[in-house]
């Protein structure tokens, strides 16, 4: 049997410490004739003797934002080109600022993980820690010793997610803000709810939230803003913010923009669409996974119902529906098909949903979580198959 240490590949500054980054065990008992899962961690990580001994090979990314999703992709990349891994079981947990990180990844890139669990997340500051109620397709364990100074923060970022129907769970180990007892003592604190979680790239239902056009893409989705999406944001209101009741819970004297959209795949070839004003229009990549391609498809946004042939391309004209945004980061988890594919395949679907013509809807900026059917003046309806 083919065995392997531990590789680490480079040394970073991260969070102001010395952390070894990139891959840093692979499984003793490696073999290239089955597929492996993963573990990413953000900050601090599991110990990786004890990875070694598991099934699991470690994986370390830190750094915030568009950093962080970079190293996690050139990271991820590094290890399936040497090693038989399974796409389908990538995990990702991290400690403090990198549990916070990790719930941020997974509102942006909800196809990124097959499940997460940060340890002690330290995510407080509103109105960010509302998104969280948009994690409705990564399932989340939150662990927090409990003695955790951050342990009342955690529990109402739990709280928010339980009550918006999140796939969340909650626990807790001895212990203060430290990740000692599931990174350097016994890591089957992550590993018991990792394994009983695998990864689906054709969700039936997507839930995506939006606050900048790098992040449009989620699943089998991808969103145009409209065109003033990135425009100044609105000023708060006079007066001192709102106390929220947590301690060190910070506040930021701005209304935060987010694009909301909910995808519905139903019985019979329907799908359902809801969207606040800041989406203009949805591309849906649809294949049989999803819908009966061989049937016709009823798409129906804010009421209004449309209903196309797979095989009768149709065209709504030359409308723009705000600014393209770049092409999100295409994590190995999941490619959409490329328009050559999607020529050469003959399978797959692109549907352009137009959302919204610019007008205001009735949902506001503040992610609440809330979604409810746009004001009808101003909307634009169509669609067009590619």
């Amino acid at each position: 049997m083919l065995r392997r240490a531990a590789v680490v590949i480079a040394i970073v500054v991260t969070f102001g410490l010395n952390v070894p980054a990139g891959v840093l065990s692979v499984p003793e008992s490696y073999t290239p004739e089955k597929s492996w899962p993963v573990i990413v961690s953000l900050q601090d990580n599991p110990d990786p003797a004890l990875t070694a001994r598991s099934p699991y090979s470690l994986v370390h990314a830190g750094g915030t934002g568009v950093e962080c999703s970079s190293k996690i992709h050139s990271y991820l990349k590094d290890l399936v080109a040497k090693y038989n891994i399974d796409v389908n079981r990538i995990y990702g947990t991290g400690f403090s600022r990198g549990g916070h990180e990790l719930l941020e990844q997974a509102w942006h890139y909800p196809h990124l993980f097959a499940a997460i669990a940060p340890v002690c997340n330290d995510l407080r500051s509103e109105p960010k820690v509302f998104f969280v109620k948009h994690i409705q397709n990564t399932p989340t364990l939150l662990l927090h010793g409990d003695h955790d100074m951050f342990l009342r923060t955690g529990q109402r970022v739990h709280e928010l997610m339980k009550a918006a129907d999140c796939p969340v769970e909650w626990g807790t180990y001895p212990g203060g803000h430290t990740p000692e007892a599931p990174f350097k003592k016994d890591i089957s604190l992550l590993t018991k709810f990792f394994e009983k979680r695998t990864f689906d790239p054709y969700p039936k239902e997507v839930t995506h939230v939006v606050t900048h056009p790098r992040y449009a893409r989620a699943f089998w989705t991808d969103c145009y803003l409209v065109g003033s999406f990135l425009d100044k944001p609105p000023a708060a209101p006079d007066g001192p913010p709102p106390a929220s009741g947590f301690p060190g819970a910070m506040q930021k004297p701005y209304a935060l923009r987010a694009a909301v959209f909910v995808v519905r795949v139903k019985e019979g070839n329907r799908i359902e669409v809801q969207a606040n004003e800041h989406v203009a229009a949805l591309d849906l990549y649809l294949t049989d996974k999803l819908v009966d391609m061989s049937k016709p498809v009823t798409v129906v946004m804010e009421g209004r119902l449309f209903r196309v042939s797979c095989g009768c391309p149709q065209d709504v004209g030359g409308k723009t529906w705000g600014t393209r945004p770049p092409d999100p980061l295409g994590f190995i988890a999941f490619e959409p098909p490329q328009p050559a594919q999607k020529a050469e395949r003959g399978r797959a679907r692109r549907a352009i949903i137009p959302c919204c013509g610019g007008a205001a809807g009735a949902l506001g900026s503040v992610p609440t979580g809330a979604l409810s059917s746009s004001a009808a003046g101003g909307l634009q309806h169509g669609l067009r198959w590619l």
